[in-house]
């Protein structure tokens, strides 16, 4: 194992978990998440912000996603694609 050379000055990791309908949180972030995925990874293209699928994030909210920003791993719940610049903000 090695460092690696690269590093992002931030990385958001985006919430696609899809629960079953039945599961008491709710259905998650599934497509909701992939909608936002892709909407950042459009903007962040050539950036310093890398962007990642990930699976459950802990934070189940009713509408959007959950995305949490790192290095800080600031949690954002209910986001949208029409919340991308705001996203975007926080991770700068």
């Amino acid at each position: 194992m090695k460092p690696s050379p690269y590093r992002p000055h931030a990385q958001l990791l985006v919430c696609t978990h899809l629960r079953t309908a039945s599961d008491p949180l709710g259905g998650g972030c599934g497509a909701r998440g992939e909608e936002v995925f892709a909407a950042l990874k459009e903007r962040t293209r050539g950036s310093s912000v890398w962007v990642a699928r990930s699976s459950c994030l802990g934070l189940c909210p009713q509408r959007g996603c959950t995305v949490a920003i790192a290095p800080a791993m600031q949690y954002l719940i209910e986001v949208e694609p029409a919340d991308v610049d705001e996203v975007l903000s926080a991770a700068r």
